[in-house]
């Protein structure tokens, strides 16, 4: 039941507030269009707040969108003062042929600010870190991100401080093979230096990480470099590549990638991403290579309800029997109204050559003001 409990946890909190990479499939070919990250996630910018409500919501009043729904007007349309708040609660449920779990877990409890000028930027939040090991569970109050931003135009930007690294599709669900195993996924927020340009069809990112200078909390160990470039063509098909070499006191590893976001009608689109990792352990000088491969099917019958279906494959180390993995599944991800979302989702996954099955079930409720 312990090893449940671990799986559980790093298969199913998604803490960091992501933008959608699906977006692009809407003409949005940059994150800063609605986000101050340039990479995406956390704080709205007043157009991405209107966004929220144009083309994810299904339902929204006219000011619905702004923080605190337009309570503190000054704020709400400001360019200058960013403010947010997350929360994101998880109900989820994991049956094999040797035992069932239920969990709920609170995955977010985050509150962001930054002041935002025309050249620079600074942010940050503080938060709540759930903390657990086997049964039990503990919390601290953190600061998940925080960081300064320098435009040296307004297509080229710095950035130092600690949060995500910008790495292949960049979604929000870390059930995505290429991001539970890939290490992408829980706690992995590092202190970076990155530079970033923002084109109209070509976007870049360069990064230099140094790990979360010895927090025992956090999985962000590794130090290295990464970088990523994606096309936007056709107006609304995005291919990208990624490549990352790091590594921390166990071992160290070269990771590389393409990813896509496609798509064939306005109702349909899909994403993909396939890696390589060459991957070599210190103490014993072992070597592993091997791939992983994410791909989601979306379909939206209307606008704000999202139906998907997902394959994933891992075969990371093949010298190891249970190393090869596969997954399945189906989906809904529902966003009514400004402030709101809604995903739930199950998973059949397989251990292939062990023949063990288990069946992920899953429902995440997420608020932001």
């Amino acid at each position: 039941m312990k090893i449940l409990s671990v799986i559980f946890t790093f298969i199913f909190i998604l803490p960091e507030a992501y933008s959608y990479s699906e977006l692009s499939r809407h003409g949005y070919v940059n994150c800063t269009t609605c986000h101050l990250s340039p990479s995406g996630g956390s704080l709205l910018t007043p157009y991405g707040r209107e966004l929220s409500k144009a083309a994810l919501s299904t339902w929204g009043g006219k000011t619905e969108q702004y923080f605190a729904y337009n309570a503190i007007p000054s704020i709400s349309k400001s360019e200058r003062i960013l403010v947010g708040a997350y929360i994101r609660g998880l109900q989820a449920f994991k049956t094999d042929n040797t035992a069932n779990e239920a969990r709920a877990i609170l995955m977010q409890a985050d509150l962001d600010t930054a002041y935002n000028s025309q050249y620079w930027a600074i942010a940050g939040s503080l938060g709540r870190q759930e903390l657990r090991k086997g049964l039990e569970s503990d919390s601290r109050l953190f600061s998940r991100r925080h960081y300064a931003l320098y435009r040296i135009t307004p297509n080229n930007q710095i950035r130092a401080g600690k949060f995500l690294k910008f790495y292949g599709l960049n979604d929000p669900n870390h059930q995505m093979y290429v991001r539970r195993f890939l290490n992408f996924g829980f706690d992995s927020e590092s202190y970076n230096f990155e530079y970033s340009y923002q084109g109209e069809t070509i976007s870049t990112f360069a990064t230099a990480f140094f790990g979360n200078f010895k927090d025992p909390f956090s999985l962000a160990k590794e130090e290295g470099v990464s970088f990523s470039a994606s096309y936007f063509f056709y107006d609304k098909q995005k291919l990208g590549i990624s490549l990352l070499r790091a590594s921390d006191d166990n071992s160290k590893r070269n990771v590389s990638g393409i990813w896509g976001v496609f798509s064939y009608h306005p109702q349909f689109f899909s994403m993909h991403e396939f890696d390589l990792q060459y991957k070599s352990i210190k103490t014993n000088n072992q070597k592993q290579s091997g791939f992983v491969t994410s791909n989601k099917f979306n379909y939206e019958p209307i606008k704000g309800l999202i139906s998907f279906l997902s394959y994933d494959l891992a075969n990371l180390n093949p010298t190891i029997i249970s190393s090869k993995k596969s997954a399945y599944g189906a989906g809904l991800q529902f966003f009514p109204r400004p402030h709101f979302e809604i995903l739930t989702a199950w998973q059949k996954e397989e251990i292939v050559k062990l023949k063990a099955k288990s069946d992920l079930y899953s429902l995440m409720f997420h608020f932001y003001l």
